[in-house]
């Protein structure tokens, strides 16, 4: 029977115009989650973008287009440069903003002056005619002001009356217009108007958009950089001679040269030439790295003096700054936990505005004080600030990713920051994580009989099947001392044990005393050379052919220069580290005595590390894994927290929630540091968000007692998002444990 095909989800990143504060968010959401075949779709207001998951089979792009117009905005298919064009864009948006604020301030100071002019003009004889003619002047300003400056609004305003929903547009435009309708009747039975509180509010509005503006790029300012670190074009070798072309054209296999100075275009592996290249975006190191044929390239990094000539392997999407950019932009999309609260207000926010507005209203009316209504009514709408809440978690989480990315901590997405934030154990590998994953040959004990040669020709020759770190070190050092490998076959990985294969048809077994118990082989005659490996902190690797261990091969793995420190800022962070590792105790023992590390658990098979997690888990702790191999995969599942060294398997990558993309574990305490900043500064946005509007919304009603003029509820609203965006900009000069 023909089996299902399982059901490909494809994503898609869309480009959304029109959005200006968190409701527009919730609305565009709402509608891409409502066309059939989408079943993810997340929002992001800073970068203008949300990302689909949807089902090909039943979802177009043009459903996706129209679900976007019917809820009153506009979406395109977000093209690879998106980001470039979203900072022209910006750069466009913020000199929008100043020439408007500059307007509005100009005119309205006019008219502000001009208020005084009829007890200054002696040649107007009656007062009541200087007034009209000075009130004239004042509603032709107001006017220009109410029309160039509040365009934006009224335009957004109509779109959203359209689709019968209403945002911060619809506020700011019933508020400045409220205003100026007022000022306009005024002039009209009194011969006299001021004409002030429309200007102020779209001034103070105007300056808090620019400021907003400014420092949302600067927020986005980090995978910007990244983008940039592609060249536009590459030089593509056809018949040895180099062609100029677009990146976008290169294919997996073809030749490129990259000159003296250039970055690399794709990722490549080395074919002729030598250089040093700087790889510094990606390891942080500042000395460039020798490249000779065989060599792998990565794109983005600098080419030093010497020309090379390399074979393209990955393009597009694959390359490692590709995969680099796409988890930045995955975290900078999510959501924590902690904005799911504000979220549920905003989605309520605005129609409870008007409705606060209109009671305001109807309620000064039946006190006979309708002036003071209209007022406090404008003052209403005006001050409400929904954006403050919509940006409080984005911006935060767009800082963080951005520096996070920049000191190479790559974050999946808000939750895991939110689980950093709170975790109270950690638990480390010991291959790879603590040490530098480089193993080498310490000693060779074999057994009576038989010679040093034999032992580690037998090993090699069932290891260079294998692609363990332990395997590699141990053929290097038989083709070291020039040792003849044998043919091997038929190799098995044996779980939590070591490996088996067919040397000259016989069985060899290399792995770990748990390897020598299940066959029932003694390991007496050498027990002495065990104990010694193992007080030395190194690995015994035992050989057995046919049955008869051939003797034991210690090999040690240097700990991390970086290691002991970042173990002592996981402990000032206040955290619990735990040591579990699959080597053998006495090992584990000595590498955790040189890091000071109290809680060991060895010789446990990679289930056994799950088992730890979950152990820790049920005496309600808050667990990180940090590991890089394959053996890590299952407990970096299981942690609340997983995280990768970038320089590990793929499988660890794809698992974790954190990738570290240097080998170093002092990127540990800093994801975890940076991650307590990034939670305690969304805490602090949230706050200063809901107790602004819970102060100041009262406030403009007048129930206590004092009235609330227009013009101060807008300099309050511009200062209610500028200090989330500000806040939030702080963690890009956070301290960090280094």
């Amino acid at each position: 029977m023909q089996q299902p095909r399982k059901k490909q989800s494809r994503r898609t990143l869309l480009e959304v115009r029109g959005m200006h504060c968190a409701s527009c968010v919730g609305r565009v959401q709402s509608a891409l989650l409502g066309v059939p075949g989408v079943e993810r779709a997340a929002v992001n207001l800073p970068l203008g973008q949300a990302t689909v998951e949807l089902d090909p089979s039943r979802v177009t792009n043009e459903a996706l287009f129209e679900a976007v117009a019917a809820a009153g905005y506009e979406a395109r298919v977000a093209a690879p440069s998106a980001v470039r064009e979203l900072a022209q864009r910006e750069a466009a948006e913020q000199q929008a903003w100043l020439g408007r604020w500059v307007v509005a301030i100009v005119l309205t100071s006019i008219v502000i002056l001009l208020s005084f002019v009829p007890g200054w003009i002696a040649w107007f004889h009656a007062v009541h005619a200087r007034a009209y003619i000075v009130g004239s002047v004042q509603l032709v300003l107001a006017a220009v002001v109410e029309v160039y400056v509040g365009w934006p609004y009224f335009v957004g305003a109509v779109k959203r009356l359209r689709h019968f929903t209403a945002d911060m547009d619809t506020l700011i435009a019933l508020g400045t217009a409220a205003a100026f309708t007022g000022d306009v009747i005024h002039l009209a039975r009194h011969g006299s108007s001021h004409f002030m509180d429309g200007g102020l509010i779209l001034g103070f509005i105007s300056l808090g958009r620019w400021l907003e503006s400014k420092a949302k790029g600067r927020a986005s300012a980090a995978i910007r950089k990244l983008l940039d670190l592609t060249p536009p074009e590459a030089n593509l070798l056809v018949d040895g001679q180099p062609q100029r072309v677009l990146i976008e054209q290169l294919e997996v296999g073809q030749a490129i040269l990259v000159r003296p100075g250039e970055r690399v275009p794709v990722d490549a592996r080395v074919t002729s030439g030598h250089s040093a290249v700087d790889e510094s975006w990606l390891t942080g190191e500042p000395l460039p790295v020798e490249k000779s044929p065989g060599a792998a390239i990565l794109a983005g990094s600098i080419n030093g003096g010497g020309s090379l000539a390399a074979e393209v392997t990955r393009v597009g999407g694959d390359t490692a700054l590709a995969k680099v950019i796409d988890l930045v932009q995955r975290a900078q999309e999510s959501k924590a936990n902690v904005q799911r609260l504000a979220d549920y207000v905003v989605a309520r926010f605005v129609p409870g505005v008007l409705i606060l507005a209109l009671a305001t209203l109807v309620v000064w009316g039946f006190l006979n004080d309708g002036p003071r209504g209209a007022t406090a009514a404008i003052a209403v709408l005006v001050v409400a600030c929904p954006c403050a809440l919509g940006l409080a978690t984005p911006v935060a989480v767009l800082v963080a990713s951005g520096r996070g990315a920049e000191l190479g901590i790559l974050i999946k997405d808000a939750l895991a920051l939110e689980t950093a934030g709170r975790l109270t154990d950690v638990i480390l590998d010991k291959t790879g994580t603590l040490t530098l994953g480089r193993p080498q040959v310490a000693a060779i004990a074999p057994s009576p009989g038989v010679t040093e040669a034999e032992l580690l020709a037998t090993a090699a020759a069932a290891q260079q099947l294998s692609q363990h770190p332990l395997a590699a070190c141990i053929v290097e050092a038989a083709r070291e001392r020039k040792i003849e490998i044998p043919h091997a076959a038929e190799l098995a990985v044996l779980p939590g044990e070591g490996i088996s294969a067919r040397v000259n048809e016989q069985e060899v077994l290399v792995g770990n005393e748990r390897l020598l118990s299940s066959r029932g082989i003694s390991s007496a005659e050498i027990r002495d050379e065990i104990d010694a490996a193992g007080t030395a902190g190194q690995t015994p690797l035992f050989v057995v052919r046919a049955g008869e261990l051939l003797g034991t091969i210690a090999v040690v793995d240097q700990v991390a220069p970086q290691s002991k420190s970042a173990v002592e800022a996981l402990r000032r962070l206040g955290l619990t580290v735990h040591l579990v590792t699959g080597d053998r105790r006495q090992t584990a023992q000595a590498v955790a005595q040189e890091m000071a590390i109290e809680h060991v658990v060895a010789e446990v098979v990679p289930e056994q590390k799950e088992v730890e997690v979950r152990r820790l888990q049920s005496a309600g702790r808050v667990v990180a894994m940090v590991g890089d191999g394959i053996n890590d995969a299952p407990a970096l599942a299981a942690a609340d927290l997983g995280i990768a060294l970038g320089t590990g398997a793929d499988v660890a990558i794809e698992t974790a929630d954190i990738v570290l993309v240097r080998q170093d574990l002092s990127g540990v305490p800093a994801s975890i540091a940076l991650a307590r900043a990034t939670l305690r500064t969304i805490r602090l946005n949230l706050a200063w968000a809901f107790g602004y509007n819970l102060v100041l919304l009262p406030a403009a009603t007048g129930i206590f007692g004092f009235e609330l003029p227009p013009a101060a509820a807008a300099a309050a609203m511009a200062a209610s998002s500028l200090s989330v965006v500000g806040n939030s900009l702080l963690l890009r000069w956070r301290r960090l444990p280094q």
